[in-house]
């Protein structure tokens, strides 16, 4: 019975599942495109965005969350961790018979700012394989850089971030973060207070008071990436320059 209820809290701690969605139209009028993702209670969404027209046409990460109560977005990421498309929209119709479509959606071009209507966005009913997109890191797996990068219009140049780890000790780690989109982000743990792996599934934590300046994030590790979340008020984004944080997903470096 111990057992039962350890591996019972184990997988809830896996993090619930709270929408799976799967859509196909067209970017603009001319571009087909399908869109596959589901979202769990961490409020990370991860799946997959497909150009049936590419010159070779594969799947393309995609990673984001919710836009407080309005919305979704989602980012596309090469392996490299570089950002190629940006997309927010609304999803209407859950309780429809014909399922769930997209609102308001835009596709964002970074690198030029040129965004397409996500038109005619409807629900084709394809399965989700939730385990492949939610597919989160055991500790020995944790890389030891992750990076990502996106054009920034400002400085006409690609910026972003990076995130080292290094073991210390048993489901702990250090880390070192570095984050430049628009100002710079930095801190690391304290050397005698490494960050403490969440208990039963091991693939996050939460570490306060960064810098010693109140600062507070979590890091969220999946197979291909972790994602970095602000957990602390507005009080303590004076840690770094303006609108700096460690927020962002940042890609496994092999």
């Amino acid at each position: 019975m111990i057992f039962i209820a350890v591996l019972m809290l184990a997988m809830t701690a896996q993090a619930d599942v709270l929408g799976e969605y799967s859509f196909e139209g067209t970017l603009g009028d001319k571009i087909p495109v399908k869109l596959k993702f589901c979202i769990n209670d961490d409020g990370i969404a991860v799946g997959e965005i497909y150009y049936p027209k590419a010159k070779n046409p594969a799947p393309i990460l995609v990673v984001g969350g919710f836009i407080t109560d309005w919305g979704y977005y989602l980012d596309e990421y090469q392996e490299d961790g570089s950002i190629t498309g940006c997309m927010t929209f609304r999803i209407e119709g859950e309780d429809d018979a014909d399922g769930p479509y997209i609102e308001e959606g835009t596709w964002t071009n970074p690198r030029t700012g040129k965004g397409l209507k996500m038109k005619n966005m409807h629900s084709n009913q394809e399965m989700i394989d939730v385990t492949a997109y939610l597919d989160y890191e055991v500790p020995e797996n944790i890389g030891s850089e992750y990076v990502y990068s996106k054009w920034n219009q400002n400085y006409q140049s690609m910026m972003g971030g990076n995130v080292k780890f290094s073991p210390a000790g048993e489901h702990k780690l250090h880390f070192e973060v570095s984050n430049c989109f628009q100002n710079l982000a930095e801190g690391k743990s304290d050397p005698d207070r490494p960050a403490e792996l969440g208990q039963y599934t091991y693939n996050y934590f939460y570490y306060e008071n960064v810098n010693e300046c109140g600062y507070g994030f979590s890091a969220h590790f999946f197979k291909k990436f972790v994602v970095l979340k602000s957990t602390s008020g507005i009080n303590t984004l004076g840690c770094f320059g303006m609108g700096a944080a460690f927020d962002g997903v940042y890609i496994k470096m092999k």
